[in-house]
């Protein structure tokens, strides 16, 4: 593992009134499975960990024991597995789905109960007086596919978040694979769900994403995002958004500023990690890389939602966000 810290560069700035007022710094890859194509600052080959990007990467083991057939897992649960869900009713349904299917209940679950990220979810609870509950974790779909594998080979699913679990064993294993890395160039520690995760330099990401869906074999998954981008998701959610009005196009964020977003058509991908962890910087340097790159999105819808201007309270115009980057 090399330790030199990365070498962040200015993407995004906001200018009021012609005054920079506002900076935010990190990194873009653009590459394809072979090489980097384009490269906006430098990483020095830096282990970032891959925090909620890695729960794609890590449903291709329940694929590749064929639990998706076995336990019968539709696309929606397929997705709500490989997302981070808001937490609203249909997220919880579907999460819930997935345990009923295995034979357990959400009190199997490791991750803890908070607050979910959906305002009307929060707002419900609200009026009615209801507590937190684990299927509101955005990371609870994940934490029922892990079962769904714990469930299935035996595993003691008592403590299948710790380090030395055969499970987590596996699931390093197949990561590692996907991204073309040997498991002794990476680095783990615990996500904020308690799971386990791996870091990987960012290339290595962005390969595991390519050999993920641009594989024939894991097509389900790619299905589940395009198909149903709200449970990857939700409301007011960058990945959710990108799916929806992308032309081919595959995104998964992740906490600390990070995101990936394939072009399944070109065979491309951009990964990009704001150094201060910004959503709003790491939405918008990807909406002016993808145009650089020409990507197909409906521009229209995008610039609707990701509006890149400084507005006063009574929506004047005062100021643009805009790029500080530009591709070879």
């Amino acid at each position: 593992m090399n330790t030199n810290e990365p070498n962040y560069v200015n993407l995004i700035k906001y200018d009021r009134n012609g005054i920079c007022e506002q900076i935010h710094q990190g990194l873009i890859l653009h590459i394809n499975k072979n090489k980097i194509l384009n490269n906006i600052g430098n990483d020095n080959n830096y282990n970032f960990f891959h925090r909620s990007c890695m729960k794609p990467l890590q449903y291709a083991v329940l694929i590749d024991l064929g639990l998706d057939e076995i336990y019968n897992f539709s696309l929606e649960e397929t997705a709500v597995c490989t997302g981070s869900h808001a937490g609203d009713i249909i997220h919880q349904q579907m999460v819930l789905s997935v345990l009923e299917k295995i034979g357990l209940t959400e009190e199997n679950l490791l991750c803890p109960p908070i607050e979910p990220l959906s305002k009307a979810e929060i707002k419900r609870l609200n009026c009615e007086n209801l507590p937190f509950r684990k299927v509101h974790n955005n990371c609870s779909g994940k934490h029922s596919a892990m079962l769904a594998v714990c469930n299935y080979l035996h595993y003691d699913i008592s403590n299948y978040n710790e380090f030395n679990h055969p499970l987590i064993k596996l699931v390093t294993k197949k990561v590692c694979e996907l991204c073309e890395i040997e498991e002794n160039q990476t680095s783990i520690s615990k996500d904020g769900c308690t799971l386990p995760v791996l870091a990987t330099p960012l290339f290595n990401l962005g390969k595991g994403f390519l050999n993920l869906f641009c594989n024939k074999k894991y097509e389900k998954i790619k299905n589940a995002f395009l198909k149903h981008p709200f449970l990857i998701g939700g409301d007011n959610r960058f990945d959710t958004d990108i799916i929806k009005y992308g032309k081919d196009i595959i995104a998964k964020v992740g906490a600390g500023g990070l995101c990936v977003v394939v072009n399944l058509k070109k065979e491309e991908a951009l990964i990009v990690k704001i150094a201060d962890s910004n959503t709003t910087a790491r939405a918008y340097s990807l909406i002016f890389a993808m145009k650089q790159l020409n990507w197909e999105f409906d521009e229209k819808e995008i610039n609707n939602i990701y509006q890149p201007y400084i507005k006063t309270q009574k929506a004047e115009i005062v100021g643009e966000i805009l790029p500080c980057f530009k591709f070879n």
